[in-house]
């Protein structure tokens, strides 16, 4: 009888590393192949020109110039030409090297099967997909934040050793490639926290904060000189510094203070439109099924099995908590890709209380949720890659209308401005300023796209007599959640 059992065991265990290694082969093979050429926003424009020329005065990229990541992506240029393609390429090999502190983490409470179900389950997922082929920082900084988390589990139970270093390390390297992960940070302030056992005196331990702050700040402060270092000089570094937080809380950035939707509202956009329907559910209803009914038996379990959750899992509970609460006031709502970190740490989360072998259902939801993330993974990579985004199908929709005419846009023209275009294009704001320079525009025809329009209009202009719609572009709001639909129209002042 036992011998039955240990060969249905390694049954069991080459399935799962078969199934385990086809999955994560097909996945980040394929996202190898399918990267999408375009560098579809402002913000990718910044990091694809930051490839090729760091400039973080010329915003290339944007403050904080993100330059571990910046650096990848300008290794990675040494092999592939595109800029976009080298940064792409980059986030899909730290996406993948995820993998080993992922296992280890899931590991600690599950037998391996389970433990590679749910990493496969975590790296199938359909918005991973997306954002790794992509030349923003999200995928590889979430990449790092795992290597980071695991890193203060080993620190935690190996206190004193030079295990404590390391999450300092890997803080500065996430600092370094996406800022906006500092709230992660408190995650060593819990581990500093959880070490006063170890010393018998207040002043040892006193000793202990003040060294590993110095440490701490010591690793952060290599990719800030070399920032400051860039920019020339010291007061040129803070006033790009302050001028890109008044910008992020005051105009463009999205945060709470810019923003006159009510907090309910944006609540429920980022819960419910970002994080479940957007971001894990990729807008499919069948994944949503799925999950529904996961997470259903998953609470099942917790009800029937009660068990305290340890420490290091109510650490990254609070980490994930806070943030939330970061992104609901800091971080622009219109946009998806911000929640990246919490699809992967939630699925942890839901899966900490369980122990060994799991449930025969979560085994097989876990399993039809894999093979339907990656086939929408495919789905969209694939989408991504063929179709243009909807300002590339304007600029090359202007590119054959007439000539002279100029079109003013907001966000749009930095990507005129990338591709080269050989048409008049400007960025403006105010309608008061519109009208000024339409003053210098005389027998010229005048194009506005919709962002231009609903702006004028916020300022308590009505327009709607002197514009006509003359086209309107449109691509996955998935992948252009901002300008994802655009609309061109024609000025008449007649």
């Amino acid at each position: 009888m036992q011998l039955v059992r240990n060969k249905n065991k390694q049954r069991h265990m080459l399935f799962a590393w078969g199934f385990f290694l086809a999955i994560i082969s097909y996945t980040y093979l394929f996202r190898i192949f399918y990267i999408s050429p375009y560098a579809r926003s402002w913000d990718q424009v910044d990091f694809a020109l930051g490839v090729t020329a760091f400039d973080l005065y010329s915003m290339q990229p944007h403050f904080p110039g993100y330059p571990y990541f910046i650096l990848g992506g300008m290794l990675t240029h040494n092999v592939v030409e595109n800029p976009v393609y080298a940064l792409s390429i980059f986030n899909i090999v730290l996406t993948y090297t995820s993998i080993i502190p992922m296992y280890f983490l899931f590991k600690r409470k599950h037998s391996t099967v389970m433990t590679l179900l749910f990493v496969a389950l975590v790296h199938s997922m359909s918005y991973m997909w997306v954002m790794s082929t992509e030349p923003m920082s999200e995928a590889a900084a979430v990449a790092i934040l795992w290597w980071y988390v695991w890193s203060l589990y080993k620190a935690s139970e190996n206190p004193k050793s030079n295990w404590i270093i390391l999450p300092l390390i890997l803080f500065s390297l996430l600092m370094g490639v996406r800022l906006s992960y500092l709230p992660f940070g408190i995650g060593i302030v819990l581990l500093w926290g959880g070490q006063r056992k170890h010393f018998q005196t207040k002043t040892t331990y006193l000793m202990f904060i003040c060294s590993q702050g110095l440490f701490a700040i010591a690793f952060q402060l290599i990719w800030i000189i070399g920032l400051i270092l860039s920019t020339g000089s010291i007061s040129t570094f803070v006033e790009l510094a302050f001028g890109f937080v008044a910008g992020h809380f005051t105009e463009w950035g999205g945060a709470v203070t810019a923003d006159t939707m009510p907090l309910w509202v944006r609540m429920y956009n980022l819960l419910f439109h970002n994080l479940l329907w957007s971001a894990l559910f990729t807008k499919s209803w069948i994944i949503a099924m799925l999950y529904v009914v996961l997470f259903f038996n998953l609470i099942l379990y917790h009800i029937r099995n009660y068990k305290k959750i340890d420490k290091q899992n109510s650490w990254v509970f609070l980490l994930s908590v806070m943030y939330f609460i970061w992104v609901l006031f800091a971080q622009n709502i219109d946009k998806p890709r911000h929640v990246l970190p919490l699809l992967s740490l939630g699925v942890y989360l839901s899966t900490g209380y369980m122990k060994g072998k799991g449930t025969f259902i979560t085994v097989i939801i876990s399993i039809f949720l894999i093979f339907s993330q990656t086939w929408r993974g495919h789905i969209l990579v694939t989408e991504k890659t063929e179709n243009p985004p909807a300002v590339y199908q304007l600029t090359s929709y202007l590119s054959q209308v007439d000539k002279p005419f100029t079109v003013y846009t907001w966000e749009e023209s930095r990507v005129m401005e990338y591709l080269d275009v050989d048409y008049s294009h400007k960025k403006i704001f105010t309608y008061e300023y519109f009208q000024t320079d339409l003053s210098y525009k005389e027998n010229k025809r005048i194009l506005l796209t919709d962002q231009v329009v609903d702006g004028f209009e916020m300022q308590g202009y009505e327009i709607q007599d002197n514009i006509k719609k003359v086209a309107e572009f449109h691509s996955n709001e998935l992948f252009d959640p901002v300008y994802g639909d655009i609309y061109l129209y024609e000025w008449n002042s007649n």
